[in-house]
């Protein structure tokens, strides 16, 4: 059980701050035992019912389906629709990538320079359907681990203009439909069993408090000081490649 709790932290710690939680999850797995790609979509379930509550605003408002924020139904679905489709015809090879250090290793490197990036980003635009589709299409490359999907999403609304905390909450939206669509992926490895259950519950808890961290964080436009971490945490398991080849 410790090491399916240890794994429920680290999918708590890394899930919403920009620094690939899928990255640390098969990375971590790799060094204690073998990935288990049924628990980790549990955990994303924990941290989707965490998403549900801290944007049970914004939910309220979607379902009540007033004028207002049809526009924001249109604006989630186009942005969901390429990791959709990506998710489906390459399922295989995104679930090989968990079992490769150097792709893990060389997708932190990549999280972190886009990061960077959003240092320079400025307040600009408004949504609208090509920067939904953008924004779609940076969280279609975070299936891979390695890749952090908050850290895409959120940096492409940076990058498209978009108002901080607009453009994180939009974020935790589209990581409902995403994590839903990869539990029913794994569905058919289901099982049951109380380190599961304990490591559900700690990771929605933990997911509750690192929701509003990286709020926070991003309100400040501090977003970008994350990217040298993936940096540290890419050059580490490099080198760990390295060794094991």
């Amino acid at each position: 059980m410790i090491n399916e709790i240890i794994l429920a932290i680290v999918q708590a710690m890394t899930e919403f701050l920009p620094v690939s939680s899928s990255g640390h999850l098969a990375l971590v797995s790799n060094l204690i035992s073998s990935p288990n790609l049924f628990f980790f979509t549990a955990l994303h379930l924990a941290s989707l019912l965490a998403v549900l509550i801290f944007t049970r605003k914004e939910i309220v408002n979607l379902i009540s389906f007033r004028k207002e924020y049809r526009k924001l139904w249109i604006y989630l679905i186009i942005a969901t629709i390429p990791a959709g489709i990506v998710g489906l015809l390459f399922n295989d090879q995104i679930e090989n990538a968990f079992n490769s250090l150097l792709f893990l290793g060389t997708a932190f490197i990549f999280t972190g320079i886009v990061l960077l990036l959003t240092k320079f980003a400025r307040v600009r635009g408004k949504f609208n359907w090509k920067n939904s589709l953008f924004i779609g299409l940076m969280q279609m490359i975070a299936l891979f681990p390695g890749v952090s999907r908050s850290g895409m999403t959120i940096s492409a609304g940076l990058f498209s203009g978009i108002d901080r905390e607009k453009a994180a909450r939009f974020s935790f939206l589209l990581f409902i439909p995403v994590s839903l669509a990869a539990f029913a992926l794994e569905l058919k490895d289901a099982y049951f069993s109380l380190s599961l259950a304990v490591s559900f519950l700690i990771c929605f808890i933990l997911s509750l408090v690192f929701l509003k961290i990286l709020t926070i964080l991003v309100k400040r436009g501090k977003f970008w000081i994350f990217a040298f971490y993936c940096w540290l945490i890419g050059i580490i398991t490099l080198t760990l490649y390295l060794l094991k080849f």
